[in-house]
């Protein structure tokens, strides 16, 4: 037993130095070194009433040695040993990089580590009061009152201070990779401490490091570091920005991911890690401060706070910029804060609120359509509240960068509402209302029921959706999903389209046919919906567009190169659709054809089935019938098509029209 605790102290300490010396430059950072027992002794053998928290470092206890208090870490231990030679690597960064931070006020003290264990004890200052995470959603020993909008916006202002010097103060920056309330502690007079260096790394200025290995926590991952592994100090920014804007909401952005039919909807791969990130930001687009705040800190906030409440949330939503090149950096974010904090009552007066510019738009809309559609009721906000529990998170079942859905319960039944974001709402309501009204008495077009004009941004009242959309149907629903029924949501949908097309004086172009934008009744009726960026456009015609926005793998090649919108941009979308209906792949995970600027690589995805035959190819939720022979050769059909809606060159794709009648012979 002695030998081998013997071993461990040398293996460990010997891997210790060698980061100490590389990171240090030479410098000498003295920490105490602790036996087994004497942290056994501080921790009454860490009985239950030490436990303190849990991050993803490890487990934390506090103890008391020779009148000291303590904080004490025991790293999670897996059982595999690559995985645990892991684990050692990342506690001995974690405490190389902690030595050389132990005099500043907002990083977690490094005292010393024990080494004599297989995964090395660490040991800190005390941190009492538990980690932030504890604090904002008010668990533990020490929660019993909601932490204050003062309290929250301190903490925010010294991890941004805290982050800004890991990336200036040293010869080359560190980036932290860990920041979220749960690396974030608290000591007895609520002093914010930044913790866990287990993942950080040096980088030089500018430089772009990239990885394989992406990990990290839901939500507070930059969109660049999913998709292509990319780490730079802008990392750091966009998690600082999800940071601020759980203290300001309370909220976790995962626990703003919809929950449906009993299971909890993680998105776990790359692509889908962002929505997760992206959720809490679009939650906070879609709805007035007053909405957005923690109600625990709403009931005392006067028009100063408020004030502070809507500044912060636009620093927030700078910091998480899609493109890591409009993120604001460190320091800049610093100083913004201490003006927050500071300027108490200096903030700009607004000269027009949103509400009332979105009250004269609605109303002037609503004229224009008067006689032209059916009639739409008029709700209240206070009915909307009631009809979704005060926007709960688990009214929510959608969720997008134009709005956010939520289901909602009346007497009468059941309905949908959608809230617009605020980023270019005018433009996004004005086309979601004109379009939503003149189709609304299509059966597959969600119908329009009415619209509010007390929420900050107009918000929009729809039928129920009833069994959600149909990118749920083919991705997280594990019933099967018949052919039969695929074919007739493939039929019904490009009849709309074709009816779009050519059935109206001017064609309407959706620009938005993929799964997730089609909602299916009791029946499995598909409904179309978003049409916030719908065109129209004369037959023939294009519509040229310096804004090129879109899903990933749904934007047709001369959208992407030109600017260019024709009712061939919306084959190229149902074609992409056809495939997914039957294959039952989303694009997320064929990322691998999908390249830099969002377009499809067609001959990739050719190949892709090309390698496989058709029964392979096909979604595995698809029961094989007694047709056999018959439906293989309808796969075959409805494949071949898909292609030839998605061809590069957008003379070759068939017409709508075309789409609709081969399909419906099948």
């Amino acid at each position: 037993m002695a030998a081998e605790r013997k071993r461990l102290f040398i293996t460990n300490g010997s891997l210790l130095q060698e980061k100490l010396i590389s990171s240090s430059n030479g410098r000498y950072y003295p920490f105490h070194n602790f036996s087994i027992e004497e942290l056994e002794k501080a921790t009454n053998n860490y009985a239950p009433h030490c436990f303190l928290s849990y991050n993803l470092l490890g487990t934390w206890y506090k103890g008391s040695l020779d009148g000291r208090v303590l904080s004490i870490c025991i790293p999670r231990y897996p059982n595999v040993q690559a995985s645990r030679n892991q684990i050692i690597n990342e506690i001995v960064n974690d405490v190389a990089i902690a030595a050389q931070l132990s005099r500043q006020r907002n990083f977690l003290r490094l005292i010393g580590c024990c080494l004599e264990t297989p995964v090395p004890l660490l040991v800190y200052e005390s941190v009492k009061r538990g980690n932030v995470s504890e604090q904002i959603h008010v668990t533990g020993e020490f929660h019993s009152q909601p932490m204050t909008w003062k309290c929250r916006l301190k903490i925010a202002r010294e991890i941004a201070h805290a982050v800004s010097y890991l990336h200036t103060a040293f010869s080359r920056p560190i980036v932290h990779r860990g920041i979220n309330p749960l690396n974030i502690f608290l000591d007895d007079y609520n002093v914010a401490k930044l913790s866990n260096f287990s993942q950080s790394l040096y980088i030089c200025e500018d430089e772009i490091i990239k990885t394989d290995r992406i990990i990290g926590t839901l939500g507070y991952l930059p969109p660049e570091y999913l998709e292509h592994g990319e780490i730079t100090e802008k990392f750091d920014v966009y998690s600082f920005g999800t940071l601020l804007l759980e203290l300001l909401t309370g909220r976790r952005p995962y626990n703003l991911i919809a929950r449906r039919a009993g299971y909890f909807r993680f998105w776990m791969n790359r692509m889908e890690g962002h929505f997760a990130g992206n959720c809490l930001k679009y939650h906070v687009q879609c709805h007035s401060i007053n909405e957005v705040v923690d109600y625990r800190i709403l009931a005392g906030g006067g028009i100063n706070e408020q004030q502070q409440w809507q500044a912060a949330v636009e620093l927030a939503l700078k910091c998480l910029e899609t493109s890591k090149d409009k993120r604001p950096a460190m320091e800049e974010v610093t100083k913004i804060l201490w003006q927050i904090e500071r300027s108490l009552a200096t903030f700009p007066e607004r000269h027009s609120s949103v509400y009332d510019d979105g009250r004269i738009f609605m109303e002037e809309m609503i004229a224009s359509y008067e006689g032209r559609c059916h009639v739409l009721q008029s709700f209240s906000g206070e009915e909307l509240k009631k009809m979704t529990n005060n926007y709960h998170p688990d009214y929510i079942f959608c969720c997008s960068n134009i709005g956010i859905w939520y289901k909602g319960n009346t007497e009468n039944g059941n309905i949908s509402m959608y809230k617009i974001s605020n980023v270019n709402w005018c433009e996004h309501v004005k086309n979601e209302f004109k379009f939503a009204a003149e189709l609304s008495s299509h059966k597959n077009v969600l119908k329009l029921l009415g619209y509010c004009l007390e929420t900050s941004i107009p918000t929009l009242v729809y039928e129920s959706t009833g069994n959600g959309t149909l990118f749920d149907e083919i991705h997280f629903h594990p019933a099967p999903f018949s052919f039969h029924i695929r074919l007739v949501i493939a039929r019904q949908i490009a009849d709309l389209v074709a009816y779009l097309h050519t059935e109206l004086s001017i064609p309407i172009i959706s620009k938005n046919i993929k799964s997730a934008n089609i909602f299916l009744d009791k029946h499995h009726i598909p409904k179309l919906s978003n049409f916030s960026q719908s065109v129209q456009i004369i037959d023939g015609e294009a519509f040229p567009t310096n804004q090129i926005e879109g899903t990933k793998g749904y934007m047709s090649p001369e959208y992407i190169t030109e600017g260019i919108v024709t009712q061939e941009f919306d084959v190229y979308n149902f074609g992409v659709l056809l495939f997914e209906l039957l294959i039952g792949l989303r694009l997320f995970d064929l990322f691998h054809l999908v390249d830099k600027e969002g377009g499809l690589l067609l001959d990739h995805l050719q190949n892709f089935v090309k390698w496989h035959s058709i029964n392979e190819v096909v979604d595995p939720k698809i029961p094989k019938n007694e047709e056999g022979h018959d439906e293989q050769q309808k796969w075959e059909v409805v494949l071949e098509l898909a292609f030839r809606c998605m061809v590069t060159a957008k003379e070759e794709r068939p017409k709508m029209v075309e789409v609709a009648t081969e399909l419906n012979k099948l």
